[in-house]
């Protein structure tokens, strides 16, 4: 091919353009469906007004939504009412969504006492799970309060030590009254987050989210003083928040003589999964665990036995009146990190 002069350059341009446009002229128009018009008409917004968008229902009702509604609120965290005095920062909060599926109905022969006990897995709407709230400004906390805790792996051997990251209460009537991540002491460093299981990310454990560990531990010594402590295990949460509490005034659902029969290994502990799924028909954990959604599932089996659980306290400490005397709470000594001890091997016997 020669080369192109570049003086002929505009007139060899001008015969290009005129190609072109002939070769557009003699193809046939492909004008867009007539459906095509009417989606791109639905998508438009209405003209009446800026603010409100039209939905149809599949009744055919037309439903008005307004911007605002559109939008996600920043939410602000409250002040809280605990032993110090909460940081007005601004945290990044959001609703937790903690309910528990129901699987099939509760071994139990008391149908009226298993719904009870199911309806405190059920998030109230007067009283809203808030995540990272910490003191709640609208539930109480009355003579019970159940407690679980999620923590994160730790140093060289994650799987083996943890650090706590997660604080949540519940009421007796599985309303959220604590809710709270906790920052991880600076000379600490996660090594697994665990987030699979515990649902914790770096994010947070970020200082202008999660609280201090002393504050934390103190806005619990408040809510623990004078009440009883429903717990799984609770013996692990209380050590890695470094603190005691009567055993009088504590009712563990790994340690109930019932629930203990409804292990899968004999002599083991069951774990809240199994006894959620076997005495009150749902599934939990479901995935990352939830704190909330933990607490309020051993509040539930609590309130199931609750009689049984108190008899057995009765029986090895005799009468108690928490109202009178009142559960006294210490502070242990050590760090806010726990190791996981290696089971005990069983000496064989000399013949």
């Amino acid at each position: 091919m020669a080369p192109i002069e570049l003086t002929n350059l505009s007139s060899n341009w001008k015969v290009l353009q005129k190609r072109l446009q002939a070769s557009k002229s003699a193809q046939p128009s492909t004008a867009p469906p007539a459906d095509a018009d009417k989606a791109l008409l639905k998508r438009k917004r209405s003209g009446k007004t800026s603010e409100e968008h039209a939905t149809q229902s599949p009744t055919g009702a037309v439903k008005k939504i307004s911007d605002k509604q559109r939008k996600r609120q920043k939410m602000e965290e409250p002040a809280a009412v605990g032993a110090s005095l909460k940081q007005h920062d601004t945290k990044s909060l959001s609703r937790s969504v903690s309910m528990p599926s129901l699987k099939h109905s509760s071994l139990l022969a008391s149908s009226k006492r298993a719904a009870e006990s199911i309806s405190v897995l059920t998030p109230s709407a007067d009283f809203p799970d808030i995540e990272n709230e910490g003191v709640s400004e609208k539930a109480l906390p009355a003579k019970y309060i159940a407690l679980d805790c999620e923590m994160v792996g730790i140093g060289p051997e994650p799987k083996k030590d943890s650090a706590l990251a997660r604080v949540s209460v519940v009421n007796y009537h599985g309303h959220q009254i604590y809710d709270s991540y906790v920052q991880i002491p600076e000379k600490i460093t996660v090594t697994d987050y665990r987030t699979d299981v515990s649902g914790i990310e770096p994010k947070h454990l970020r200082k202008d989210v999660a609280r201090p560990f002393k504050e934390v531990q103190d806005d619990l010594k408040v809510l623990l003083a004078g009440r009883i402590l429903v717990g799984h295990a609770v013996k692990n949460d209380l050590d890695v928040l470094i603190l005691r509490h009567d055993k009088r005034y504590i009712r563990d659902t790994s340690k109930y003589s019932k629930f203990r029969e409804l292990a899968q290994i004999p002599g083991r502990t069951p774990s809240l999964k199994t006894l959620a799924d076997k005495l009150l028909g749902v599934e939990i954990q479901v995935g990352a665990h939830s704190s909330v959604e933990d607490a309020r599932a051993t509040m539930a089996l609590f309130r199931l036995e609750k009689e049984g659980f108190d008899l057995e306290v009765r029986e090895r400490y005799g009468h108690i009146n928490v109202g009178a005397t009142g559960a006294e709470v210490d502070v242990g000594g050590g760090e806010p990190t726990k190791r996981k001890n290696k089971p005990r091997k069983k000496k064989k016997k000399r013949n």
